[in-house]
């Protein structure tokens, strides 16, 4: 079967606007993302969407229909807020992640993060650099400053800031909707690559790193898909 690995949607953002609203909440503090497993370095989140709208919370539950909400870090960024609106679907966590010069993040899959599942996750380079490398199934991706991209995150990705500054990405993750559909299979969508969907079942390393991820999660929903997953596990290599 075919699956979109990743399209560039036709959506363009000022960049000089987001730099803007990024700078005013740098301010604050933020937050070291969780998986430091996958990555060297910094990498940081500050919540704009959130479970409940807390300002402390980056995790991005495993458990469907969790109440996102706005934090109080988006209601003060009219722009990003403006930048929200383009996208007529259901909005889940939405986060400004920062990698540090000189930082990486280690090649990884996000499971079932993707188009096919019902899942996108949209990425808007606020602050980018020529020398930041972003690979997404061993392909090098150019993303620039105020562009829109969708990308296939259950195929295996990394990304290795070798540059002098910062990098900055405003990532949106959304449900897939009839406009999402529609948007997707547009003749508006010029850059757009396919490839063959091999990922079948998960292997061992991957399901253990999302046993480990939903443990962390301390719920009772994320601890049941957790022990299906050890389950498997077991059958497996019985």
């Amino acid at each position: 079967m075919q699956i979109i690995k990743y399209l560039q949607l036709p959506f363009f953002f000022d960049a000089g606007l987001l730099q803007q609203e990024v700078d005013a909440l740098s301010a604050l503090s933020w937050l070291p993302h969780y998986q430091v497993k996958h990555y060297e370095g910094e990498w940081t989140a500050i919540p704009l969407r959130s479970i409940d709208g807390k300002t402390d919370d980056i995790i991005i539950s495993p458990v469907q229909n969790s109440h996102y909400k706005d934090t109080v870090f988006l209601q003060n960024s009219p722009y990003l807020k403006q930048v929200l609106q383009t996208f007529p679907c259901q909005l889940q966590a939405v986060r400004l992640l920062k990698l540090n010069a000189g930082s990486c993040i280690k090649e990884h899959r996000d499971a079932e993060l993707n188009f096919e599942s019902g899942e996108i996750r949209l990425h808007i380079p606020v602050l980018t650099h020529g020398e930041v490398d972003f690979f997404l199934d061993k392909e090098r991706l150019d993303l620039k400053e105020g562009e829109c991209w969708y990308m296939n995150f259950n195929l295996p990705h990394a990304i290795n800031n070798k540059s002098n500054i910062n990098r900055v990405h405003l990532v949106i993750d959304a449900v897939v909707n009839d406009w999402v559909k529609k948007t997707f299979t547009s003749p508006g969508i010029v850059v757009k690559k396919e490839t063959e969907d091999l990922s079948g079942v998960y292997d061992e390393a991957t399901k253990k790193q999302m046993i480990l991820h939903l443990r962390k999660m301390n719920t009772a929903a994320a601890d049941k898909i957790a022990d299906e997953l050890e389950i498997n596990l077991l059958m497996t290599n019985q």
